[in-house]
This record gives C-alpha cells, sequence and structure tokens, in this order.
C-alpha cells in the first residue's frame, strides 16, 4: 500500500481512537498471536488428497448453487483469480451469475473468455450501474439454483468452499428445513496479490446478541433461494450495510442458521476495500444504525443504535418502557448503600420508564432468596464484587427484559485491571475457562469479543441480574456444586429451558477474589468438577456453540489457534 494510502489510514485512526487509544490498539495488534497465521494458515485449507476425495463424493442431496457476483469495473487480475476459484471448486454442480454495472467492456471480456470454455458462466451486462444492491438484485433474478452463494467481484473462495456448504446441507438439515437453510463460515483477509494470508476471523455459531452488534457472518454466506424470496432482495436505503440489512431479514424471516467453522473464503485488502480501509465506506455505518433498528423493531425489542469508534460495530441501548420492579441483592453492605444512595436520587420525571427498587443484604446468594426478593428481576452482587451504580440497572435491565433472556452479567476486572472474565467457555474435558482473562482492560480482544454483548454459554455469578421467574424455574441452584462449576451448571440448566446467557462488557466490576475456590467451597476442584462432568456429558461432548473449536480453551489462552 502507498504512503499517501498509510498516512490517511493512520490519520483516521488516530481521529477516531485518539493518542491513548490508538497505542492500545497498536500494542494489543503487535501481540497478537494470530499473527503467526501467516505462516500457518495452510494447516487450515484442505490438502490435494481431500479435495479429490470431495470430487467423488456422491451427495444424496446434489443442489445447483448460484455464485452471485455484482461486479464493477473489477481488475482484470482479481476476476481472473475469481473465475479460476470458483470453476475450480470441488463440488461441480454451481454456476457463476455476474451481474456487471461497470462503463467498461473489461469484466465482460474476461467473463466472455471463460464463458466459451465452461458454461456454467452466465453474464449479463446491467444498462446502468444501479449501485451494490440493485446490481446484486440483478444477480439475484439471474440465478437458477436452489441456493445463492453471495461473493465480491475482487475476494476469492477456497477450493473447498461449496464441498463444505452442501455437505452442511446433507449433515446438519432435514429435509423440511433445507429451504430456510441460512449458512456461513469462517474467513480470513488476503493482501492484494494473493500472497499473504492475515486476520482469520474464526467465528461462534449463531449468536443473536453479538449479530445485533455487528455483522459477523459476513463471508461466506449462503440461503436459500426460498428464504431469499421470504426474506427479500438487498435494499438500496441499505447500501453500504446492505448485506448487513439482508442477513437480519432473513433470521427475522425464520432462516435456519447453520456455521461450518472452516476458512472458506479470503477477503481482499486493498486500497478500495472495505477490508483494506473501511472509512472508504463512511456512509455504510449510518445505514448500519438503521438496518439494525428495523431488525429490532420488527422483533418488539426497539432501541437505538449508535456508530462506535470501531466501525462497522455498534452500539445498542434497548428501549425501557414502563414499570420495572426489582431487587438488589449484595453480599457486601457498603456495595448496597452505594446502589441505593444512586439510584435514590435519580428522578424518573420525564422518562418513559420507572424503577421500583428493593434492596436484600444476603449473606449468600442460596436457594430460597428469590422468596425473600420483589418484583421480576434480581440484580446480585458477590462479596468480593464492586461495581459502579452509574447506569447499571438500566444497562442489565435492557437486555434482560427480554423473553429470551435469562441472566446478564459484567465484565469481570481484577484489581490491577486485567480481565477476570468475559463469559466462560467449556471444552469436552469439563474444563471451564474465562474468557478473555489476563488482556488489559484497554483491550478489546479478537474481533472485538472483550467489548461487544454476546450470548455466552456461562457467566461467573460475580454481578449479575436475572429473571426471578427463571431463577425460579431453574430450581435454583445446584448446591452440590459451589465456585465456577456451580455458576456453569446454572446457566447450562437456564438454557435447557430456552433462556440465553449474556454477557454485557459495557458493565464492568472489580473481582478482588477475596478467597479461593477451595476456601468458599471446602471441596476440591476434581471433585467439583467430576459431579460437574457427570451430569453434563452430552452438553460437553459438543462444542462450545459460543466460542470457535479452532481456538485454544486452555487458561489464559482463549482467543488463541489452537495448537
Amino acid at each position: 500500500m502507498n504512503l499517501k494510502y498509510q498516512y490517511r489510514y493512520i490519520t483516521s485512526l488516530l481521529k477516531r481512537y485518539g493518542f491513548r487509544g490508538l497505542v492500545f490498539k497498536t500494542l494489543e495488534r503487535s501481540r497478537s498471536p494470530m499473527l503467526s497465521y501467516a505462516k500457518s494458515y495452510r494447516r487450515y485449507l484442505p490438502a490435494e488428497e481431500e479435495l479429490a476425495q470431495q470430487r467423488n463424493t456422491d451427495f444424496s442431496y446434489a443442489p445447483l448453487i448460484s455464485i452471485v457476483v455484482p461486479a464493477y469495473e473489477t481488475p482484470e487480475t482479481y476476476l481472473r483469480e475469481l473465475l479460476d476459484t470458483v470453476l475450480g471448486q470441488s463440488y461441480q454442480n454451481l454456476e457463476l451469475c455476474i451481474a456487471d454495472g461497470s462503463t467498461t467492456d473489461r469484466v465482460e471480456r474476461a467473463a466472455a473468455e471463460y464463458g466459451a470454455k465452461d458454461s456454467r458462466i452466465r453474464y449479463r451486462r446491467l444498462t446502468k450501474n444501479g449501485g451494490i444492491s440493485e446490481n446484486t438484485n440483478c444477480g439475484f433474478a439471474m440465478a437458477e439454483g436452489e441456493y445463492i452463494v453471495l461473493m465480491d467481484h475482487d475476494d476469492l473462495l477456497t477450493k473447498n468452499a461449496l464441498y463444505e456448504m452442501v455437505s452442511c446441507l446433507n449433515s446438519a438439515y432435514s429435509e423440511e428445513e433445507r429451504g430456510m437453510a441460512l449458512i456461513y463460515s469462517d474467513e480470513d483477509k488476503i493482501n492484494r496479490d494473493g500472497t499473504v494470508h492475515s486476520r482469520p476471523h474464526f467465528k461462534p455459531d449463531y449468536n443473536r446478541e453479538f449479530l445485533r452488534r455487528n455483522n459477523y457472518f459476513c463471508h461466506l454466506l449462503m440461503v436459500s433461494a426460498s428464504l431469499l424470496e421470504k426474506a427479500g432482495g438487498l435494499k438500496k436505503e441499505y447500501d453500504g450495510a446492505q448485506d448487513y440489512d439482508f442477513v437480519l431479514r432473513c433470521v427475522d424471516a425464520g432462516a435456519i442458521v447453520r456455521h461450518i467453522p472452516k476458512i472458506l473464503y479470503h477477503w481482499r485488502i486493498h486500497e478500495g476495500s472495505t477490508a483494506g480501509n473501511s472509512e472508504n465506506k463512511a456512509y455504510a455505518f449510518d445505514n448500519g444504525c438503521l438496518a439494525i433498528e428495523a431488525h429490532l423493531k420488527r422483533n418488539k425489542e426497539p432501541g437505538k443504535a449508535e456508530v462506535t469508534e470501531n466501525l462497522g460495530v455498534y452500539h445498542v441501548v434497548y428501549e425501557l418502557k414502563g414499570a420495572y420492579e426489582l431487587t438488589v441483592v449484595a453480599e457486601n453492605k457498603e456495595q448496597l448503600a452505594l446502589i441505593r444512595n444512586y439510584y435514590q436520587k435519580q428522578k424518573s420525571k420525564d422518562k418513559a420508564y420507572c424503577l421500583k427498587i428493593h434492596y436484600l443484604f444476603a449473606n449468600a446468594f442460596h436457594n430460597g432468596i428469590e422468596k425473600e426478593c420483589f418484583g421480576d428481576y434480581i440484580l446480585y452482587i458477590r462479596e468480593d464484587v464492586s461495581v459502579r451504580p452509574e447506569n447499571l440497572i438500566e444497562t442489565f435491565l435492557g437486555t434482560c427484559q427480554h423473553n429470551s433472556v435469562g441472566i446478564v452479567g459484567a465484565k469481570l476486572l481484577t484489581p490491577k485491571k486485567r480481565v477476570s472474565s468475559c463469559g466462560i467457555i467449556y471444552n469436552e474435558a469439563g474444563d471451564l475457562v474465562f474468557a478473555n482473562e489476563g488482556i488489559y482492560r484497554e483491550f478489546k480482544g479478537y474481533f472485538l469479543h472483550a467489548v461487544i454483548p454476546q450470548n455466552v454459554s456461562a457467566i461467573p455469578l460475580g454481578c449479575v441480574m436475572l429473571k426471578r421467574a427463571a431463577f425460579v424455574q431453574a430450581e435454583g441452584l445446584e448446591e452440590t456444586m459451589m465456585g465456577i462449576f456451580r455458576d456453569a451448571d446454572f446457566c447450562f440448566r437456564l438454557a435447557d429451558l430456552g433462556y440465553d446467557t449474556v454477557v454485557m462488557p459495557e458493565i464492568t466490576a472489580i473481582w478482588h477474589e477475596k478467597k479461593t475456590e477451595k476456601e468458599r467451597t471446602g471441596l476440591s476442584w476434581e471433585r467439583q468438577k467430576k459431579l460437574f462432568t457427570n451430569r453434563w456429558e452430552k452438553k460437553l461432548a459438543l462444542p462450545d456453540s459460543c466460542y470457535n473449536p479452532n481456538l485454544s480453551t486452555k487458561a489464559r489462552h482463549t482467543y488463541m489457534m489452537k495448537k
């Protein structure tokens, strides 16, 4: 990339983050364990022997896949590489639909050359350049396949991309479900000439709260033609965020979402691409806010979305309306008094909501405590946790009020302001590890997982708000377990009842950890783990849906590539 581009890029970062923020951003990136991906990326791609086996696979369900590419003055080198990567797929029942809005004939010439040799290439010269949304919709109209794959005109597919999509259709969907299929994969970035692979994005499975803050589905994305028809095509009024609006409408239309935890897409970084410089499409982010707010309105969970310094990632404030009654339970009298004093000074005048708050000091959060609480929600703060009261209840309540949510919790920090926990991750061995543990408070984490609210499998019950009814339905806490195992067990039982667990890094609390696990429980770690793994053997056998199986589940090494 040229010096002029680099100067503009650095200047834009200074404007967004400030000097201190840019220092921490640079420091975090320089320490990223993903820097080694450039040397190890081949381990995530199929070997030739595997591709040969894929070419000979006879699927019981082998639909036609339409790859839709909206083209506009695509550089010839990029276009030829795209054509080669599509035609070289190990799954061959495909068509490539190129909707060309160019004013020159550069795209048409290359398409004609390849099309003369392969009838699967379909090309249409558009009468005008209607922009990304209208051009893509023209590509949709060309498609004859049962499934549609979206691809940018300067990016590449891995050779096994469509094979993995069709394999997922065969293994993860019933015949009745396939008509509502939406499948996305992991991806990485490549440089201008495709010689360097970097920034692999190993994604979680469908994660409702995470998706509401950023379009992490991104690439590679495949939807059924019937889902496309039900959700509708791309909308021009969301140009720049048209793909984000589209996936949100697909989800709202009843999409059955599956995730393939494999790198199937290479997103090219160059001066004109969003991957290279998000500020090239600054208008997109306002449209992203509109897309989120429309989605929230469709789900009858209204709220406001705001652009953040992390372009493409949004801050969502859910609307509070009406009367809310809750009880604050704290094991520390000073903490309880701090929250009481703050909220007693707050005035509800001119607000669309009002809070009726009760306060309860308790030596421990125990079964039966719900009988001492009033209202629909319980805000619980453990003895060795301290939190600032400003906007605490409102932030938690915004998410916890949703029917799908059973419990929300804060990001916990150590007294030295390192991350202690941003949720709990599990593996098949029954190990429970704290997400993002050990990173600096100022760090944002891998693809911002340390700062974006998201669904998690479990959270430590340090500073949490839960639905009182959900606590009763789950029959309280498991008294044979304590500590992290008790907390995870409770969240797992909430999940079995259909409730989500959400971590909200917007709220941070200090976890002083005055007592060790053994001091709190009187039981050995090994005995706790055995009780937990025996109960949840079947669940633990499945990967953590809120985490990616390519990432480490070693304590203090989360969001690093698994060795």
